[in-house]
């Protein structure tokens, strides 16, 4: 018995010392791949095999020694040993060819589901092979166990079944912007097993479980990229051409510099009444933080160009509202920053200068680099104003009805630092140096005004697109002062 118990000894030593490396080469190289992880371990598990075999027969039905109750626990720990490094390559297996097209998270959820099944699995199979415990009854008492802790964590095993469901499928992550049924809107801060993290635009946190999230609605407005559309329905009076209004709310929603050029917007006349024509405008934005910001500003050259084109809006329940008086060049001056300085008189006697001048898409007003020759008032359309830059022309402002364009080239000389063209089909009224010499003539308090604008209009000035040199290098009270009387004595002269 003893000569058995020492042939026997080495074996058993040399298993433990095998277990014990395994566990402890792992743990001190948590680092490495899981190919090498893996080989190592099917290495350990081969050589481990083939001593329990000798040792103990078939794992599947050990035969243990009686020799001594210590030699017993030492055989039941080894079998053990081995089944759990079993379960350690299947999970090893697992963990290195379940990839969800190169989804981390999601691979890791399902990955630590089958990991705990194997474990579960191995569990039972110590039960039953090592410790010939029979798991027949255990099951079942495990079953019910599992019914009543599944009716009372009912709720949560939704949610996390859902947060797993939600997981592989990825309908959202986080970063993404979606709308939840029940009017929950806002970013995605984070997904955990049990609920989703939603930052809504009110600077509050919205967790709503998952098995909500699974079940209700969704729409995820960053797919397939952030692209956002908004639509703005409007009124207009009925008697007014469909192709004024048309062509008043095109140029108003291609004023507008927030509005992506493509894909391009659009209008529709959509709906007849007696009391209003029913009209659609459709346009797109980089992302949807940008949707408050382009609908105040779509909206706000709406309202400038049915002025301007003298379009009333509808009024429900009457058939003909009120009319809109076009602005005329003496009213555009009155509103203007710069003009408006001026007195009536003085504002009438330049109005008159001005002439009318139709131009259509394309053709440009002037040239970045010209001379300056006419003050331009817009009265309808877009003039796009586009400035030269090291990759090349780009947008720096889109001209609408109402402003004034020109105005510091006029007065000090400055050659124009930008391009203006015509966007749309363009109304504008323009005045040249002879135009307004002569407005001098019959109002000569008119040159006293204009040198005021010196002192007092500097940030009007400014504003003028056509001269965008200004406002990185802003001419000094006493040159533009200067500039201005040296242009006054030129055209006295003249």
């Amino acid at each position: 018995m003893i000569a058995q118990a020492n042939v026997t000894l080495p074996p058993l030593l040399l298993a433990t010392l095998l277990l014990v490396s395994a566990a402890i080469v792992v743990r001190l190289r948590p680092r490495w791949p899981l190919s090498v992880q893996l080989a190592t371990r099917v290495v350990v598990f081969a050589l481990l095999t083939i001593l329990v075999q000798r040792l103990l027969g078939s794992p599947l039905s050990p035969h243990y020694s009686a020799i001594s109750a210590g030699r017993d626990v030492w055989e039941h720990l080894i079998e053990a040993g081995w089944w759990l490094l079993v379960a350690r390559v299947g999970v090893t297996l697992v963990r290195l060819f379940v990839v969800l097209e190169h989804r981390p998270r999601e691979t890791q959820i399902v990955s630590d589901l089958m990991a705990g099944g194997i474990y579960l699995a191995t569990l039972l199979a110590i039960v039953n092979f090592v410790f010939s415990v029979p798991i027949a009854g255990l099951l079942a008492t495990s079953g019910v166990i599992a019914i009543v802790l599944g009716l009372a964590l009912q709720n949560t095993l939704a949610d996390v079944f859902s947060g797993v469901a939600v997981g592989i499928e990825r309908p959202y992550k986080a970063g993404d912007l979606i709308w939840v049924e029940g009017d929950i809107q806002g970013h995605v801060v984070e997904v955990t097993w049990r609920s989703t993290h939603i930052a809504t635009f009110q600077s509050t946190i919205a967790i709503v479980p998952n098995s909500v999230m699974a079940k209700a609605r969704l729409v995820n407005r960053s797919r397939p990229d952030p692209t956002r559309g908004d639509t703005i329905a409007i009124k207009l009076d009925a008697a007014v051409a469909p192709e004024r209004c048309v062509a008043a709310l095109d140029a108003a929603v291609r004023a507008s510099m927030v509005p992506l050029a493509a894909p391009a917007p659009s209008v529709s006349f959509n709906g007849l009444q007696g009391d209003g024509a029913a009209y659609e405008i459709a346009y797109s934005v980089a992302s949807s933080a940008l949707l408050d910001k382009a609908r105040t500003e779509v909206l706000g050259q709406i309202h400038r160009h049915l002025r301007h084109a003298g379009i009333a809006l509808a009024v429900a329940g009457v058939a003909s509202p009120a009319l809109v008086r076009i602005p005329m060049p003496v009213d555009m001056l009155e509103q203007s920053d710069l003009f408006g300085m001026l007195n009536a008189d003085e504002r009438q006697s330049l109005a008159a200068r001005f002439e009318e001048v139709r131009m259509e898409p394309g053709v440009a007003l002037f040239h970045e680099g010209d001379v300056p020759n006419y003050l331009f008032l817009m009265a309808s359309g877009v003039v796009e104003i586009t400035k030269t830059g090291p990759s090349g022309p780009h947008v720096i402002h889109r001209m609408s009805p109402g402003e004034s364009l020109g105005a510091v080239g006029l007065i000090t000389g400055t050659a124009y630092a930008a391009t203006a063209r015509a966007l749309t089909p363009v109304k504008v009224f323009r005045m040249d140096k002879a135009s307004v010499a002569a407005a001098i003539v019959t109002t000569p308090s008119l040159a006293a005004g204009l040198e005021a604008l010196a002192e007092q209009g500097r940030t009007a000035l400014a504003r003028d697109a056509a001269a965008a040199d200004q406002r990185q290098h802003p001419v000094p009270p006493e040159e533009l002062r200067s500039r201005l009387r040296s242009f006054l004595r030129v055209l006295t002269a003249d």
